[in-house]
């Protein structure tokens, strides 16, 4: 089974990722640099806004199902993203093949989740946080080789031979039908995509325009009513989008909570520790990327792991808590040591990285426990939205701390920065035009915030309520 639907998370993996290192390449071919960063928020809000509708729709209709639907639009997105004659057309194209992707990891995990009991969950959990974290730090580095040596438009065409084998995949597998005939819930799912779709952008913007624009304030200010709104419209229909009686639960919305706390640390540092290495010590993009091998296999490791840990024991609570509260350790190290060079970041990477590897498996198979197999879809899908919202929080958090602390230290230090960027040779970024010990302590200041995230991410899943995968899984309300 896992060999069935790992294909198509992995896809989806790794095109949230792939896109990061050619957007350069993407952006002169196009002769557009200032709007090229909507080629990744139009595929991340399609994608997140999409998660839930295919974990409703996989409750519904069947999971595999949904998944061979997903892949379709995925591989039909792709083809448009191959073969766009300017920027508007690729981002459109993004935007669908976001739209498929959406349901890509939701719908593996709730294949897993499906076929199997849920102490043995843990297992294949930990299989596809391994998975997970592996297709996140492969897609920079495939990106950047495809758009050099093979041209940029190669890293959407490669998404069709992989498309139609993980589309061969799962049609090899069997699953159950599904609960029912689908029914649209037209009102909550419009809510819910205005205030998704509002919040992301004004995260999204908020570099760009200021976080105190009008823009941005009056983006949030929506998000937050729509987001607000929702429950109270979802509890007034009979097959809700977001499920009332799921939230509410106290491990769930914990849980939730504890996602986007994780999802905000992993994005931030995958972003952050990069550019530190390039900026603050003068290695080549490369070099810095290949320096995540030692945070991407402590994460594979301890994934790996945790997941065989739970099917054992049953009992998810403990690598959850233990795993967050070393990740913040690891995060208080890495500010610590941010000038003794290469050497020291790697361990305090591998410190954090074992860290957060523990943090899917258990989420994944407490929610779905919780959820019980009625729900099982609409359970996974919240976590898969939490993710999102918590990966573009931390990137853009972090950023803001970075670039508020180097302007207030070096005035005019990102003009100096992206003047590097847009100069990046084999020789690196380097540092010369910024003083050593002003980027030194600004990532100081990014690296103890995201310690103080992984921290409280840590103190909220002591919270949970502990849960014995041998128990019953509850009858979940609507």
């Amino acid at each position: 089974m896992f060999l069935s639907v790992a294909p198509a998370m992995f896809l989806g993996t790794l095109d949230e990722t792939i896109i990061s290192t050619a957007l350069p390449a993407i952006a002169a071919a196009l002769h557009d640099f200032t709007s090229v960063s909507w080629i990744v928020t139009s595929y991340l809000l399609a994608a997140t806004v999409a998660a839930p509708i295919y974990g409703r729709i996989g409750d519904a209709v069947g999971r595999k199902t949904a998944l061979l639907g997903a892949l379709a639009m995925f591989i039909v997105g792709s083809l448009g993203c191959g073969v766009a004659p300017d920027l508007t057309t690729l981002v459109v194209a993004r935007a669908a093949q976001g739209l498929g992707g959406g349901g890509l990891m939701t719908l593996s995990q709730s294949l897993i989740g499906e076929a199997v009991a849920p102490k043995d969950r843990g297992r294949f959990q930990g299989w596809f946080g391994a998975l997970f974290a592996l297709a996140s730090t492969i897609g920079p580095l495939l990106g950047g080789v495809l758009s050099e040596h093979a041209g940029w438009r190669w890293i959407f065409w490669i998404n069709v031979p992989l498309g139609l084998g993980a589309t061969a995949a799962a049609w090899a597998m069997s699953a159950e039908k599904g609960a029912g005939k689908f029914i649209f819930d037209i009102v909550g799912t419009l809510t819910f995509a205005v205030g998704t779709i509002c919040f992301l952008l004004g995260l999204t913007l908020g570099h760009q325009l200021g976080w105190t624009s009008a823009e941005v304030l009056a983006l949030g200010a929506i998000g937050v009513v729509a987001f607000a709104a929702l429950l109270p419209i979802e509890r007034r229909v009979s097959a809700p989008l977001i499920s009332p009686g799921l939230l509410q639960q106290p491990i769930v919305w914990r849980l939730t909570l504890v996602t986007g706390l994780f999802a905000a640390t992993l994005f931030a540092a995958v972003v952050q520790v990069p550019l530190f290495l390039q900026l603050a010590l003068g290695m080549s993009p490369s070099l810095a990327g290949l320096l995540l091998i030692p945070f991407t296999l402590a994460q594979v490791i301890v994934s790996t792991w945790t997941g065989l840990r739970i099917s054992v024991t049953g009992l998810p609570r403990g690598p959850l808590v233990w795993g967050l509260a070393l990740a913040a350790l690891g995060f208080a190290v890495l500010a610590a040591t941010v000038e003794h060079g290469g050497w020291a970041i790697g361990c305090a990477s591998i410190l954090f990285g074992l860290g957060l590897g523990t943090t899917m498996p258990a989420a994944q198979t407490m929610v779905q426990w919780s959820g019980g197999k009625a729900r099982l879809g609409v359970a996974t899908a919240t976590l898969s939205f939490a993710r999102s919202i918590g990966g573009v929080f931390g990137t853009a958090i972090t950023s803001a701390v970075l670039i508020g602390v180097l302007e207030y230290r070096v005035p005019g230090a990102i003009l100096l920065i992206e003047a590097k960027f847009s100069g990046v040779g084999s020789a690196g970024l380097g540092s010369a035009a910024l003083p050593a010990s002003d980027v030194l302590a600004a990532f100081r200041w990014v690296f103890v915030l995201l310690a103080l995230i992984a921290g409280v991410g840590a103190a909220i899943a002591a919270s949970v309520p502990a849960v014995d995968l041998d128990d019953p899984e509850p009858d979940a309300p609507l």
